[in-house]
């Protein structure tokens, strides 16, 4: 079921739940399929420190094996707590149509708790209602099918005011998806810085060799004057070699979770690289810093801007 709410689509995950095809960011609302839920009345004043204890008060509630995350809240004088998958939970919105970077904030229905007096139905067998201030599922054969009690909900018009961000479950700023992506294209890029610095590093150890070999059979070229006039033929090399170190070095740092690395070629005549990104905004930096740094830039569609500094 699909619900629209405040700045971004609202939707209710269930596990009857149809594929959802939409491009743009969504809030989450997850049904009790979902998640664990306990209420306790404890002395306790801060949130983080009833979320330091949750793993205790679940202890005897979850799969042995399983890696949970936690969120907690207060609501009158009980302490609200939950458990979930994170994992599990991107891995069903994939499978829907969701991916993990549309996901703004995630819900739990057990704020709907006051508007769910009557049944909703989730899917053919399953509704969701409240029963004694707790949302949970219950079979639909346990309703009196000649009763006709379910309702719909307009979730627009329902206050949610608990939402937790995406990354905030994994506890970074970048999703772990991306941050494993971004973590391995980093290697990747110092691989290249590696392989640039020994290559310039053997370029100057021959240079100093043949600058030996030459004094050996030339003693005159040892003048300061007539050697430094000899090594400034080789100094072009070395500049062309830091150069490339360099652009690489800030093309590196234009990377994010919204720019992706799609393409990177250094030869002796340029450096060449080919950026995707995921919205106007990152769009408009990495041209502003390429713009800075004397890169020529060439928009390519489809959110593709091609860099290129000449050698």
């Amino acid at each position: 079921m699909n619900l629209m709410g405040g700045s971004n689509r609202r939707v209710l995950i269930h596990e009857n739940m149809k594929p959802i095809s939409h491009s743009g960011s969504i809030d989450i609302i997850l049904t009790p399929q979902f998640y664990t839920f306990l209420r306790e009345e404890l002395a306790i004043k801060f949130a983080y420190q009833a979320k330091q204890i949750a793993p205790a008060l679940f202890d005897d509630y979850l799969e042995i094996g399983k890696e949970y995350q936690y969120h907690v809240f207060k609501s009158n004088s009980y302490w609200y707590f939950f458990a979930y998958s994170i994992d599990e939970i991107i891995s069903f919105l994939e499978e829907k149509g969701v991916e993990a970077h549309q996901v703004g904030k995630i819900y739990f229905a057990q704020e709907l708790a006051s508007v769910l007096e009557a049944p909703m139905v989730l899917g053919e067998e399953e509704a969701m209602q409240s029963m004694g201030d707790i949302v949970a599922i219950i079979p639909k054969r346990l309703i009196n099918p000649e009763d006709d009690i379910y309702q719909e909900i307009d979730l627009s018009k329902v206050s949610l005011h608990n939402g937790i961000a995406l990354s905030s479950s994994y506890e970074s700023v970048i999703p772990l998806k991306q941050t494993v992506f971004i973590t391995t294209l980093l290697v990747v890029l110092g691989g290249v810085f590696l392989a640039e610095g020994n290559r310039i590093k053997g370029s100057l150890e021959n240079i100093e060799a043949k600058r030996d070999l030459i004094l050996v059979k030339n003693p005159k070229l040892a003048s300061t004057l007539i050697r430094n006039s000899e090594l400034g033929k080789y100094e072009p090399i070395d500049k062309k070699e830091r150069l490339k170190r360099d652009s690489i070095k800030v093309l590196s740092k234009m990377l994010s979770a919204k720019s992706v690395l799609k393409m990177l070629s250094v030869d002796d005549k340029s450096v060449m690289a080919s950026i995707e990104t995921k919205d106007a905004n990152s769009a408009k930096q990495i041209r502003n810093r390429a713009k800075t740094k004397k890169f020529t830039i060439k928009p390519m569609g489809s959110g593709q801007i091609q860099l290129e500094k000449k050698i």
